[in-house]
């Protein structure tokens, strides 16, 4: 009996310990990791319209606009030439004239020295009166060599201006005549189309940069105008 007792105790104390064992390796399990589901955000479909990137950024004028303005600018081109080559005749004579004029004022700064030495008064002061008067003119003369050479440069830059503005006129020319062969927006014609604009485009940014070069030109020009006039009235 006893023995009988003592088993049941020893199977009864077994179960438990076994038992206990099971609730601590539960207590101490790590949590399993809850998994990520995607939003209804990550499948968000764009619209049609944003997938379409293409655009017409410029458009250029029919071919008998710009064709016009094309000869227009061959006119004011040739103009131009032959304005700065006038010009640049111009700043030679005025050159050599300075040149002349020097050598005149030196002379009579001899003649002057010499009456003054002599004591010939009369000879001393005609001498400094022509002097004095060929050194105003050749501050007349200095600074509308100044300016024939600002109106030079007024003229190169012109005519660069006009080649950018042929060039460019050519550039949508090449535009305006494709467009009138095919569509635009036609997918097949848009890498051909945008080729065509890129040049067009840096055409157009050369002519506009040459065109801030004539600007400068002229205020320099007009610099020199005041500075002739100044001296003129002096």
């Amino acid at each position: 009996m006893p023995s009988s007792i003592l088993g049941r105790t020893t199977v009864l104390l077994a179960s438990a310990l076994v038992a206990s064992a099971v609730a601590l390796r539960a207590q101490q399990t790590t949590p399993p990791v809850a998994t990520a589901v995607p939003t209804s955000a990550a499948f968000i479909t764009l619209p049609a319209s944003a997938a379409d990137t293409f655009e017409v950024i410029i458009t250029a004028r029919n071919r008998d606009s710009v064709r016009s303005e094309k000869d227009r600018f061959l006119g004011e081109r040739r103009d131009a030439e032959a304005r700065w080559t006038s010009l640049r005749d111009s700043v030679s004579r005025l050159k050599a004239t300075i040149a002349e004029v020097k050598d005149a004022i030196s002379g009579a700064s001899s003649r002057e020295k010499l009456a003054r030495k002599d004591k010939r008064d009369g000879d001393r002061i005609a001498a400094l009166a022509d002097k004095r008067r060929l050194e105003r003119s050749l501050a007349i003369l200095e600074a509308r060599f100044d300016l024939r050479t600002a109106q030079v440069e007024e003229a190169r830059h012109q005519r660069d201006f006009l080649d950018a503005s042929i060039r460019a006129d050519d550039a949508e020319l090449a535009i305006a005549e494709r467009r009138e062969q095919v569509l635009p927006d036609d997918p097949t014609q848009r890498t051909a189309f945008q080729e065509l604009t890129s040049r067009w485009l840096q055409a157009l940014r050369t002519r506009s940069a040459r065109s801030n070069d004539v600007e400068d030109r002229r205020f320099r020009v007009v610099e020199a105008q005041i500075e002739l006039l100044r001296r003129q009235r002096g």
